[in-house]
């Protein structure tokens, strides 16, 4: 008896739909279907070649097509990923140098190998911000496709995906399994981890700490 053939990997725009219809679905289960609409359309082609045009190099294959979909978010504070705004492409170069100063503190630091970066990345000057709140910004390199978050403390970059598909499709994940809940205020909305919600007592009141 033959076994059943291994799934075939999902492309690039097939990969990131199914991310955003989870992710929209997660949000209408919590009250939250207005957050989806901060999506903006689809960036134009011609958009993204003048990008490249300004960065001197092709975007990655997976942020193209996520661009293509939805050129990222139209107010700052929505945020649909942790607490970071996906950028649309035109705000990329000014967010630029957020991106460059946490890979000088990467490189100075001797910090490659914690962060994952392998020596190709690490010496490479193709990097994008794909995403931002002030100084947490997740980035992405133009080579070899890999998505790093920024974190406050060395090596100050972590992987968080092969490819910006699997990194939003990791996020939509964890989404799922509870690791996240999600905070809305007037202005806007941001993740924070299920481990930092202060934990009710019986009376529905929050615990204080001792």
């Amino acid at each position: 008896m033959s076994s059943s053939p291994p799934p075939r990997p999902k492309g690039d725009q097939v990969s990131l739909v199914d991310s955003f219809k989870r992710l929209a679905a997660w949000l209408r289960e919590h009250d939250a279907v207005a957050l989806m609409q901060t999506l903006s359309t689809g960036a134009k082609p011609l958009h993204l070649s003048k990008l490249e045009q300004k960065l001197g190099f092709s975007l990655p294959a997976g942020q193209r097509t996520l661009w293509l979909l939805h050129d990222g978010q139209r107010k700052p504070n929505d945020c649909l990923v942790s607490d970071l705004h996906l950028l649309p492409v035109a705000w990329v170069v000014n967010r630029l140098p957020v991106a460059l100063k946490v890979l000088a503190k990467v490189r100075s630091g001797d910090h490659e190998r914690a962060a994952g970066l392998t020596l190709e990345e690490l010496s490479s000057t193709h990097w994008l911000p794909i995403a931002s709140n002030d100084e947490h910004c997740v980035i992405v390199n133009a080579s070899s496709g890999r998505v790093f978050e920024s974190v406050s403390e060395a090596p100050f970059l972590k992987l968080v995906g092969d490819s910006v598909p699997k990194w939003l499709e990791g996020w939509v994940d964890s989404l799922e399994r509870g690791e996240h809940e999600l905070v809305q205020h007037h202005d806007g909305a941001f993740f924070i981890s299920s481990a930092d919600v202060p934990e009710e007592d019986e009376d529905g009141e929050v615990e204080e700490e001792p």
